[in-house]
């Protein structure tokens, strides 16, 4: 039977592992490493700091992610941890500095998933969902269309750097609720979960979900994961659907002053 430290450790390398291959560049030193994509200079989750040094202080840290994307030309920071060691006690030292803390929770499922497939439920392409991104992300960032064309091209960056698959429903051909299904020897993540806000609260995420994970489960992989915000409500969905925590992991960030 498989340890879920075993089950975390493959996790972590394979985060590692996707991270770095959607990095442009990638700095190293004994205190973290650096993964750079100045082509997406908006986009926290591809330009950040991993705190590689058990050690480090959060001050350390800030003032090297200062000089790296201050160099760069990025206003905001950010400093990840995949160790919840680390991150504990990296906390409260950040909050002292003014950083948001964001806390998620690595989830693992059962293997328990749906006998068949969900009919309703589509396989799509990235093409077919590019108008479901820009939508989606424009609701959460309505004023900031820069951000909305990087956030959308983020996800065409990783279909290049991994396997992908789509899953999605439709209403009236249009993706209105879908999800990403990433894929690396044994190993699937299941990420990107949404739907749009009209559509909310009729069971459209979580069949997108379930058809996500059997066909990781179909497709020989043994290992099926996500990750959920400690302080939202999602987690408790993807327990319903037979996920459980075995780990979590931190993020510190600065955000970018307002224009003035």
């Amino acid at each position: 039977m498989t340890k879920p430290s075993d089950e975390l450790e493959r996790i972590v390398a394979f985060c590692r592992n996707l991270d770095e291959r959607c990095s442009e560049r990638i700095f190293s030193s004994f205190l973290a490493t650096a993964l750079i994509c100045e082509s997406l200079p908006l986009v926290y989750d591809r330009n950040f700091l991993r705190a590689e040094d058990p050690e480090a202080g959060a001050s350390e840290l800030a003032a090297l992610a200062d000089r790296i994307f201050g160099a760069a030309g990025m206003a905001h920071h950010k400093v990840v941890s995949d160790s919840a060691e680390i991150g504990e006690r990296l906390a409260p030292q950040f909050e002292s500095l003014g950083w948001k803390v964001d806390l998620v929770i690595v989830m693992v499922h059962s293997g328990s998933a749906e006998q068949e497939p969900l009919p309703l439920v589509a396989e799509v392409t990235s093409e077919e969902m590019l108008p479901f991104w820009e939508e989606e992300n424009r609701e959460f960032h309505p004023e900031n269309e820069d951000l909305v064309g990087q956030l959308t091209q983020q996800n065409l960056l990783i279909e290049r750097s991994i396997d992908c698959r789509y899953f999605a429903r439709r209403s009236g051909g249009r993706v209105v609720s879908g999800c990403q299904l990433y894929s690396r020897g044994g190993t699937a993540q299941i990420e990107a979960v949404g739907t749009l806000r009209e559509y909310r609260n009729q069971g459209l995420a979580s069949s997108v979900v379930r058809r996500a994970a059997w066909e990781a489960f179909d497709s020989g992989h043994d290992l099926v994961w996500l990750m959920a915000n400690e302080d939202d409500w999602p987690k408790a969905l993807y327990a319903k659907l037979g996920f459980s925590p075995i780990g979590r992991f931190y993020g510190f960030t600065r955000q970018a002053p307002a224009p003035a």
